[in-house]
């Protein structure tokens, strides 16, 4: 056999089995239940926008320019849409798809960064697919798994190989300019660092650093260039307003909090130390096992220290404490926040890179810190925005527990450091699951949850008390069964969901009645901001009226009373029940489509006309009706 072929089949053996089972577990959480409000189906809204108008550059959603974001996600929808006809399949296994993508990089990108270390490119996917928060997000038609496909694919290609140690300079601009593609500016955030910090980790770049950083200038401007191919014309397709929010305040109103209010900017503005509080939930279940704490403490930290680091962990400890403080005492000061966090973050970042550690050590650490600190200083944060980095996080802990196995195997094999706080964890939430039929019968727990839960959670106490016996067997394999039991626990997590609570998400049933009313040419109207969750699934091809006020409820009745008007209101009433179309459970809350002058009949105090056939009203759990006033 060639070394060619033996090449290729050795990248197949490394693949398995990790890739096939996570593809498994994803199809089926992903295909369980149907597109998620209002995540997914506003993607899937704006894709059907430009495929039913034949608007290619400029991405619309509900009749307007959508700025939030670029098109690359859109299009590879249509690209199946092409082939396969419009459904939400193709979405669906392309996020499956692209989610499998990510895996093979962070593998490929772990064994770049350690060739002496091979298990680290074996377990760092293991790590990521067991990952609970990214595996149910990932299952969401959005855009930030295939951002970070953009951002592993470029920091893969700026890392050395055997044979070549320079960057491939083109490929790493073609990278970051899809990435612009797919999320805007943000792609630079998730690259900038490794590729400034270079003569930190490379030793190329150390040698070279006139070629490092003029050919790395030259690359990012090759990816910027790539979106202006498209920004450019679409600006001007779109308007003016479109292109001021497409080139400035969209972006803007993310990072200066003080934007957000010039114009309706999903700014979603959270306190500096927000990802700090999150940070545990976003790495679980490995937030959770003391192995892997430990080893990140030994790898990181180890002795002798050079100068600076006993500074360092002071001035860690001072920001630490004045954070908790801040916590504790519900101080809102966002100067002193960000203050804090530089304090936490830049000296540690220096005394790390000056400790003697492996160039693969340096270079997570040149990625991580400096995005996690800016991503912290930006105002707008979501859970999922540094979704990119979750891969360098479980690289770096895969790194740290093999640095523990081969430096200090006696703590590597501590029974005390294992699984056993997940598997007594898990243990306990089956007891939980167990008794929860009791508990809600004996009206001692309620809520949308627990009632929904119910039915069903003594069949996933089982499963939950077999998983949590996984993680209390001790010996070799450790990482992998946690894997394992994370990822399947997710998915008995998400399959409760589907059974127990997907009936109160799922708008089908009122997509479907706006549906056929678009097709009649009947005018809708929206009492709130309209997100598109109505558009895909009813194929809608008009836009829907936002009405905002009483005022404006009874004028669009006016304007056309053979219309169909939408509320959201937290609780029914009788006339809701006797008058309206459709009632459907939504969330914690309710849908309930209204003839336009039924509707603003009841606003203006009067009983409205008998419907012709009795509202359409969807099964809900027993009580759910009485509980209402």
């Amino acid at each position: 056999m060639s070394p060619s072929a033996n090449s290729r089949t050795e990248t197949l053996r490394a693949l398995w089995p990790w890739l096939p089972l996570w593809t498994l577990v994803a199809l089926l959480a992903i295909f369980s239940h149907g597109p998620m409000p209002l995540y997914s189906t506003r993607t899937l809204a704006v894709a059907w926008e430009m495929w039913s108008h034949s608007h290619w550059l400029v991405p619309t959603i509900n009749g307007e320019p959508y700025s939030e974001k670029a098109p690359l996600l859109f299009w590879l929808i249509h690209a199946g849409w092409f082939v396969f006809g419009v459904s939400d399949v193709w979405p669906r296994v392309l996020e499956v798809l692209v989610g499998g993508t990510q895996l093979v990089l962070v593998s490929a990108l772990a064994r770049r960064l350690f060739p002496n270390r091979p298990w680290i490119a074996r377990g760092a996917p293991w790590m990521l697919l067991a990952l609970s928060y990214a595996f149910l997000f990932g299952q969401q038609i959005m855009y930030d798994v295939l951002l970070a496909v953009w951002a592993l694919a470029a920091l893969l290609c700026l890392t050395p190989k055997i044979d070549r140690a320079e960057p491939r300079w083109l490929l790493f601009g073609l990278c970051i300019g899809a990435g612009l593609l797919t999320k805007g500016p943000v792609m630079l955030l998730h690259v900038l660092f490794p590729w400034l910090l270079g003569p930190l980790w490379n030793a190329w770049a150390r040698e070279h650093r006139a070629r490092w950083y003029g050919r790395g200038l030259l690359a990012v401007l090759l990816g910027g260039a790539v979106l202006l191919a498209w920004a450019l014309p679409a600006g001007f397709s779109g308007g003016e307003a479109y292109r001021q929010r497409l080139f400035f305040t969209q972006t803007a109103g993310r990072v200066v909090k003080g934007l957000q209010h010039a114009q309706p900017l999903q700014s979603h503005a959270h306190p500096s130390w927000w990802y700090l509080i999150y940070l545990p939930v976003l790495m679980f279940p490995f937030s959770a096992w003391p192995r892997a704490s430990v080893a990140l403490v030994i790898a990181l930290l180890q002795k002798p220290w050079r100068s600076g680091m006993p500074l360092a962990l002071a001035l860690m400890a001072v920001a630490g404490l004045g954070l908790l403080s801040l916590l504790a005492f519900h101080w809102h000061a966002p100067q002193l926040e960000h203050l804090l966090m530089l304090l936490l973050l830049v000296p540690l970042l220096v005394a790390l890179l000056r400790q003697p550690l492996e160039p693969g050590l340096h270079f997570l650490l040149c990625w991580l810190l400096p995005t996690f600190l800016v991503f912290s200083l930006i105002s707008g944060k979501q859970a999922y925005y540094p979704l990119p980095e979750f891969g360098g996080g479980v690289m770096l802990i895969a790194a740290a527990v093999a640095i523990l196995r081969e430096r200090r195997p006696v703590l590597a094999d501590n029974p005390w450091l294992g699984t056993w706080p997940l598997g007594i964890g898990g243990i306990l939430f089956a007891a939980f699951l167990f008794a929860l039929p009791n508990l809600v019968a004996g009206n001692h727990l309620h809520g949308e949850w627990f009632d929904g839960a119910a039915a069903y959670s003594r069949s996933f106490g089982v499963a939950f008390l077999l998983l949590g016996g996984l993680l209390l067997v001790r010996g070799r394999g450790e990482m992998r069964r946690l894997a394992v039991a994370g990822l399947l626990a997710t998915l008995a997590l998400n399959t409760l969901f589907t059974l127990a609570l997907w009936p109160k998400y799922d708008l089908a049933p009122s997509s479907r009645l706006l549906g056929e009313a678009d097709i009649a040419q009947h005018p809708i109207g929206y009492v709130g901001n309209y997100d598109g969750q109505f558009h895909f699934e009813g194929r809608l091809l008009h836009p829907i009226t936002e009405l905002f006020g009483e005022q404006a409820v009874r004028d669009f009745a006016r304007a056309h009373p053979d219309g169909l008007i939408v509320d959201h209101p937290e609780k029914l009433d009788a006339q809701a029940l006797r008058y309206a179309l459709l009632v459907q459970p939504f969330r914690s809350s309710w849908m309930v489509i209204w003839p336009a002058t039924s509707l603003a009949d009841v606003y203006s105090g009067r009983s409205p006309p008998e419907l012709s056939q009795p509202p359409r009203i969807y099964p809900v759990p027993e009580g759910r009706y009485r509980s209402q006033p």
